[in-house]
Parts: C-alpha cells; sequence; structure tokens
C-alpha cells in the first residue's frame, strides 16, 4: 500500500475545495481530460474504496454542455436559489450554540448560520494570521474554508492539530452527504462528496494511532 505524505494531503485538500466551489472551466477541462479521475484513482483503494467511486469524475460530451451542467447543478444544490438548497456551512448542521447562558429560544436548534463553530473558527483564524475570502467572510465554517484550512494544516502544524480540528470541525459530513443523497445529485458531486468521506475518514484512522504531536513524513 502505498504511503501518503503531508504535501500530497494538501494538495487534496485544495482539489476537494474546488470540488465544493462553483464549477470554473478549468475543472471542466480537468474532468474532460481525465486528469481528475487519474488524481484520484492513485489514493482510492489505499483509503479503503473502490474506482466505482470516481464514475462522477467520467464525463463525455461538449465542454459547454458539462459547464451549463455542472453550473446548474451547483445552483440547485448549494446556492439558495431553490428550495431543496442545501448548506455547505458546518454551523447549519449543529446546535447553535452550546452556551448555557445563552437565553434565546433558538441557541439549541440546528438549520442556523454563525453558530458555536463559526466563532470558533474566526478566533482560530485570528490567531493564524489568517482571513477568509470576502465572498465567504459571513459563512467561516463554509466547507470550501475548512478544507483550505485543513491543507494550511497540514503543511504547517502537527498531526496532533489536524486530528484536533477533524474531530471539532469536520465532524458533520456523514450529513451534509445524507443530504445532498435525497436531493439525487448529478453523479459528480455524489463522487466528490464520497471522495471527500473516504479521505476523511481514513485519515481518522490514521491519526487516531498517532498521539505525540508528530508530523507525518513529508
Amino acid at each position: 500500500m502505498r504511503r501518503v505524505t503531508n504535501r500530497e494531503r494538501e494538495n487534496i485538500c485544495l482539489l476537494l475545495a474546488c470540488l465544493f466551489s462553483p464549477p470554473e472551466q478549468e475543472i471542466i477541462k480537468q474532468i474532460h481530460q481525465g486528469t481528475l479521475y487519474s488524481f484520484f484513482v492513485k489514493y482510492i483503494q489505499t483509503w479503503g474504496g473502490g474506482k466505482g467511486l470516481l464514475r462522477g469524475f467520467l464525463m463525455k460530451g461538449e465542454f459547454e454542455n458539462s459547464l451549463r451542467d455542472l453550473g446548474g447543478e451547483y445552483d440547485r444544490l448549494f446556492s439558495g436559489l431553490s428550495g431543496e438548497s442545501i448548506s455547505l456551512a458546518e454551523s447549519f448542521y449543529k446546535p447553535w450554540t452550546l452556551d448555557p447562558h445563552c437565553t434565546l429560544s433558538f441557541a439549541s436548534e440546528r438549520g442556523f448560520l454563525m453558530g458555536d463553530s463559526a466563532l470558533h473558527l474566526f478566533e482560530i483564524f485570528r490567531r493564524c494570521g489568517l482571513e477568509v475570502a470576502d465572498e465567504l467572510r459571513g459563512v467561516p465554517d463554509h466547507l470550501v474554508v475548512e478544507l483550505e484550512f485543513l491543507s494550511y494544516l497540514y503543511r504547517c502544524a502537527t498531526d496532533l492539530e489536524v486530528k484536533q480540528f477533524n474531530k471539532d470541525h469536520l465532524d458533520w459530513i456523514p450529513l451534509l452527504k445524507e443530504e445532498i443523497k435525497r436531493s439525487d445529485p448529478h453523479p459528480f458531486y455524489r463522487s466528490a462528496l464520497e471522495v471527500l468521506d473516504l479521505f476523511l475518514g481514513s485519515e481518522r484512522e490514521r491519526l487516531e494511532g498517532k498521539g505525540n504531536g508528530e508530523k507525518a513524513i513529508h
């Protein structure tokens, strides 16, 4: 079984962040050329999955049609323009706050933004000297932001810190997975989510055996 380096994990996180951003011409180009499929097929069995999970990354037809189809599907699933829109923000899937002193009536309810997880990330980013891009400043716990920060951790932090971040902020992905499945997504997004879930699961298993905070091999 091949050994995955932290540099590879860093790049995997950045690519996954791209997959959950509004689709652009470059990512469609990578799909049509088979580059995306070829990239992940190197890792999928290492993570305990099969090649069938990558079927959504094999797209045929006209480039313009694929760009239009994926753009429309992204809007349908995630933009908030449809009644079935799915949130990509962590706060939405967790109680708004666990603060026992909060007297707001919806404090313990789910389905709201800018909850505890968002505020916690704002503080983490401040300590690291990082800022959220303008378009996502209102949702600092957006999946794209969390994956980009995870990439940063693989480059600059210890495995213990990566493990803690995954535990604190990426434990909601199974809930997102269920939400997307119910919306009958385009095969591309089904594959993207399966790969994300598989990668994070393999990392949890790897890091469970490491409690000394040392970096993995680069």
